[in-house]
């Protein structure tokens, strides 16, 4: 018998049988295979968590802020004031109800906005003593009219409004009661505007009632009311370059 048929039986130290394991890598397989289900089993518990936060999330929107909003949940309060980003030549239409024929536009004159009336001019128009006086919006009030410069009408006087008297002019004797956010139609538009309540004294005294909106030109004005008796004073529009006049209907 030759020497290879002698040891065909048997095996070389060190050596392994094809197709066999030895115990460490029969050990090793099975820590692969128990780190392999664990990841699976922490993938699928991640997956479920994600998933009961968006049932959570998606019911707290369906059952809390969705219906809060429904009822008309208070709006957060974040007034800026809109006269100080007023440019010269920027216009706002405005007409009584009563009169919706009888149109004028307020422009912005050159003086603008003027924070420090100590530092400007004395005088505009029959305002006079204005460098002792409170800061203002300069703007010229012109009578509306047809056609593609609807601004361009008539001079009719200079109003000065007072920066912190919201929407009313700076010559006027006036005291706020309350401030709140809301939503109002305006120009086809849903916007937030502020409801400003105040006591107006002199010859045109009682309880008055602006609304404020930050996209409104000029002042910022939408309506100018009053409480007793309760009526529109005055509504607002936009004027836009090369646009005829802007119908009436709705405030």
């Amino acid at each position: 018998m030759s020497s290879a048929r002698k040891n065909s039986g048997k095996q070389t130290p060190g050596k392994q049988t094809p197709g066999k394991q030895t115990p460490d890598q029969r050990a090793a397989d099975d820590k692969a295979a128990d780190q392999r289900a664990l990841g699976s089993r922490m993938g699928e518990r991640f997956t479920a968590l994600v998933l009961a936060a968006m049932a959570i999330a998606l019911g707290y929107l369906r059952f809390q802020v969705l219906p809060a909003q429904s009822k008309g949940e208070p709006l957060a309060f974040a007034f800026e004031n809109p006269m100080l980003d007023a440019r010269p030549g920027e216009r706002a239409l405005f007409f009584q109800p009563e009169y919706p024929a009888n149109r004028s536009c307020s422009v912005v004159r050159e003086e603008g906005v003027v924070l420090r009336p100590h530092k400007g001019v004395e005088s505009i128009g029959e305002h006079a003593g204005l460098r002792t006086g409170l800061p203002y919006l300069a703007c010229d009030i012109h009578n509306a009219q047809s056609g593609p410069q609807p601004c361009g009408g008539q001079f009719s006087g200079t109003v000065l409004y007072g920066l912190n008297y919201f929407g009313m002019p700076v010559d006027t004797q006036v005291r706020v009661d309350s401030i709140r956010p809301r939503w109002m139609r305006w120009e086809q538009r849903d916007l937030v505007v502020y409801e400003v309540v105040f006591e107006r004294y002199g010859s045109l005294g009682g309880r008055w009632t602006t609304y404020i909106a930050e996209e409104a030109p000029v002042t910022g004005l939408v309506k100018w009311t009053s409480l007793l008796p309760k009526q529109t004073i005055v509504i607002y529009r936009e004027v836009v370059d090369g646009a005829a006049v802007p119908p009436t209907e709705g405030g």
